[in-house]
């Protein structure tokens, strides 16, 4: 019987999953590079990706199978895809042709020093989404998650491990309202697109109805009907609903698509735009969640934007339950 976490992703869209993405000059260059001067490392890298034979000095870093036996089916797969996604990126990131996106995300690193609350409010499962899905070069936007997934096409890797892997990098962080639950799925809907969905959530948060999320919700693979909230879910406790959608009637244009929200909510106007709010708007936290308030275009809404820092907070008093 395969692995729950060796299953096909859902197909999320009409294009062949197992298809490299184009016209991506930074893959291109490391899939030239790699063929043409280092062909004992494709191999080496190859089997590395495809998770049968690894280098001894990674190999310790890859969440063993045992490790993933006691997840949730659906969480242990995106686990596996994200444990090999780092693995490849340490290789990869070796490169030259990789400077780029690996100085953005080393001066991210030093810059939020992300872990855990109380050390930083940037958790280790946001950023490593973040770095390895999010952060870019270049016009065509390309990232570690990118890059791999050319590169993996390239080298043969295997068309189920690049279907959640290009799940992954399709995914972005969202704003959902908490909707209420179903025995022990969350059901979270996306207050600009009204998408909603069933989903799981792995650090054990169950929240409440009304509650605003801020997370990445990971759609499900097949055989397993659930989304999942694959990064700890930060609870945007001030302002409410209104004051969110009012902070996107400002951001775009009456003439606004889809699109434009979606790219908004990946990349934000800067390459820093969300991790600062993150940084900027931490209130509290507890083991399961992390709580954050104030708006990312309005400083003086947060309680650590350098505004409130010299002037003080003049938010609402929040009281938390721990």
């Amino acid at each position: 019987m395969t692995p729950a976490y060796e299953m096909t992703a859902t197909d999320m869209s009409n294009k062949k999953q197992d298809e490299a993405p184009s016209n991506r000059p930074i893959a291109e260059k490391v899939i030239a590079k790699i063929r043409r001067r280092m062909p004992g490392k494709v191999v080496n890298i190859k089997k590395v990706i495809d998770g049968r034979v690894m280098a001894e000095e990674l190999h310790k870093t890859v969440v063993t199978k045992g490790e993933l036996a006691g997840l949730n089916p659906a969480h242990a797969a995106y686990v596996y895809a994200q444990n090999h996604v780092s693995v490849m990126s340490q290789q990869l990131t070796a490169l030259k042709e990789l400077a780029p996106l690996g100085a953005i995300i080393s001066k991210a690193e030093d810059l939020y020093l992300p872990s855990a609350p109380p050390m930083s409010p940037l958790t280790t499962s946001y950023f490593t989404c973040w770095a390895f899905f999010d952060a870019c070069a270049g016009p065509a936007k390309e990232t570690i998650g990118t890059t791999i997934l050319e590169f993996g096409a390239a080298v043969g890797i295997h068309s189920e491990m690049l279907r959640l892997i290009r799940l992954m990098q399709e995914s972005r962080m969202g704003i959902y309202i908490h909707q209420g639950t179903e025995g022990t799925l969350i059901i979270l809907e996306d207050i600009v697109t009204g998408v909603a969905c069933r989903a799981i959530v792995p650090s054990g948060y169950s929240g409440k109805k009304g509650e605003l999320w801020y997370a990445r919700v990971l759609p499900p693979i097949s055989g397993s009907p659930e989304h999942v909230v694959f990064t700890t879910p930060y609870i945007l406790v001030h302002p409410g609903v209104q004051d969110w959608m009012a902070y996107f009637r400002r951001t775009f244009p009456g003439t606004a698509r889809a699109e434009d929200y979606e790219r908004h909510m990946k990349y934000g106007p800067t390459r820093e735009y969300w991790n600062e709010f993150i940084f900027e708007a931490y209130v509290n936290y507890r083991m399961e969640a992390i709580y954050l308030a104030g708006l990312p275009d309005i400083p003086e809404s947060r309680p650590h934007s350098k505004v409130s820092e010299a002037n003080g907070w003049r938010g609402p008093k929040l009281t938390i339950q721990p």
